[in-house]
């Protein structure tokens, strides 16, 4: 007896790519989809939130502190924008000067003469410091400066928009298990007009999308210098930034990856809370800092996994589906060609809208169409920049 086979080799091959296309659409439509448009989803739903100014009862004392260095102009503007919020509990700002600008200290005396602002502190720490991460300490003298039990931290160039702001980020606190909250903090769009500008502006959301989604479910691993918040009993019981001040950068993710755990970290995204900094306008600078993030996240909890997977569903649903539409119309099977290319086109269209979507939350740049090559490129981009991070590792240590 013998037995004819129903199928061709290729018409096997076509189907087994068209059946890997579905199962990396799947994926990505499932699980990936969810975690991007959560974090979009827990912006608005913070942002619509009512807002209460004079809660009872009233809000813990806070202090902010605040690492300048060169930019005396916004550190100006951002006091003017803090001492302009809306909090009922006493609050107080302490500055840190890391010794390179003299003008820090003159608008410090400005301000506190002319405004009459007893509240507003300035310290600095020593110019010729060696083998120590300058920001670490600074942030570190500026806790130990500070009166009040809770610490929120910013830079000189963070940018606040909105007089609820202080309030949103604090008011976890009346709950006394909080002792972290992370906020949302990006570049502002305006600030980068060079070439590649779209793509940096994705990379940032993206980013802002793992760790954001990670905090939300309860796996915080990072926040950002530019506006994160702590327990000054927490920041120092839990080693503070020690183990980590010969490396020059980190001194948000690494403090927070030790303090954060599921029943002690709150997420605060609403856009009221939302900060914006300067970042890097050409592709050069962007190109010399990415790599030192990379550096500092290899001992980091990164879900590394989970997006891993997922950068590889994306370039498997390219391939596999190009694969399986071109061995269909070569045997002339317009039934997988047919479906395979409209799975293909369907999951685009749903991740670039999705992402569109979360993008805006986020108030990056909105991108649609140029959503799905940017996922693609991402990972290597991302493989590049970590190869720079190996190869120039002693740049990132205080003492190279």
């Amino acid at each position: 007896m013998t037995y004819e086979l129903l199928l061709t080799p290729a018409e096997i091959c076509a189907w087994t790519l068209g059946a890997l296309a579905l199962i990396a659409s799947l994926w990505l439509l499932t699980a990936y989809r969810s975690r991007i448009a959560g974090v979009g989803a827990a912006i608005r739903r913070q942002t619509a939130q009512a807002f209460n100014p004079s809660p009872k009862p009233e809000p813990p004392a806070v202090s902010i502190v605040i690492v300048a260095g060169d930019h005396a102009e916004a550190l100006e503007t951002l006091l003017g924008k803090i001492f302009g919020q809306e909090y009922p509990s006493p609050m107080e700002v302490v500055v840190v000067n890391d010794g390179k600008s003299d003008e820090i200290k003159d608008v410090i005396t400005r301000i506190r003469h002319l405004e009459h602002r007893d509240n507003l502190f300035l310290t600095f720490i020593p110019e010729n410091l060696r083998n120590v991460s300058r920001r670490k300490l600074a942030l570190t003298l500026g806790v130990k400066a500070a009166h009040n039990p809770v610490i929120v931290a910013l830079t000189e160039e963070s940018k606040l928009y909105s007089t609820q702001w202080l309030m949103r980020m604090v008011q976890p606190f009346m709950r006394p298990e909080i002792e972290v909250v992370i906020g949302s903090a990006l570049p502002a769009t305006k600030f980068d007009t060079g070439f590649g500008r779209r793509y940096r502006s994705f990379t940032h959301g993206h980013d802002a999308a793992i760790w954001l989604s990670s905090a939300l479910r309860g796996k915080a691993w990072r926040g950002h210098r530019a506006n994160m918040a702590f327990r000054t009993e927490s920041f120092f019981s839990s080693g503070a930034m020690s183990g980590a001040l010969n490396l020059r950068n980190g001194d948000d993710d690494i403090f927070i990856s030790k303090l954060a755990r599921r029943d002690n970290t709150e997420v605060v995204c609403a856009a009221q809370a939302a900060v914006r900094y300067a970042h890097p306008t050409s592709r050069q600078q962007f190109r010399r800092e990415r790599p030192a993030r990379f550096f500092t996240q290899r001992s980091l909890r990164v879900p590394r996994l989970f997006f891993g997977a997922s950068s590889l569903a994306a370039w498997t649903l390219l391939l596999a589906s190009a694969g399986a539409v071109a061995l269909g119309i070569y045997l002339q099977d317009w039934v997988i060609s047919g479906i395979t290319a409209a799975l293909f086109i369907l999951s685009v269209v749903i991740l670039s809208l999705t992402w569109r979507s979360t993008l805006k939350a986020l108030r990056c740049r909105p991108a649609a169409l140029g959503v799905f090559p940017m996922m693609l490129r991402r990972p290597l981009t991302n493989a590049i920049h970590r190869l720079r991070a190996r190869r120039n590792r002693k740049d990132y240590y205080t003492w190279a």
